[in-house]
């Protein structure tokens, strides 16, 4: 039953970070197609990693920062709120497996 357990909240884990992932693209797109300065300061953002590529970075810290703001966007606003939501769910759950793991362990 645990491991089922631990499937499920795994699974739930992940799928999270999959629609934090298109968040983060819906963010930037919106940011693209409704504020193309912005969005080229920032270095044409999409969600990537790349090694020595610093542009998504700094993105994510503009998004967190709430550096957006200034712009009156509404719509970036209903993403910012989804992305804080998501974030916030994924570290439940991550510490919700961590309990688990522990419990597992000393049981």
């Amino acid at each position: 039953m645990e491991n089922i357990l631990f499937l499920v909240i795994t699974l739930a884990f992940l799928s999270l970070m999959a629609t934090h992932v298109y968040f983060t693209n819906q963010f930037f797109d919106h940011l693209s197609e409704h504020h193309p300065d912005t969005w080229k300061k920032l270095g044409q953002p999409r969600w990537k990693i790349h090694f020595g590529d610093t542009s998504f970075q700094e993105a994510l810290k503009y998004i967190r920062q709430k550096k957006f703001s200034d712009l009156n966007d509404e719509a970036l606003e209903v993403f910012y709120k989804k992305l804080k939501m998501v974030e916030r769910s994924a570290l439940l759950i991550a510490l919700l497996i961590f309990v688990a793991t522990l419990v597992d362990i000393l049981t």
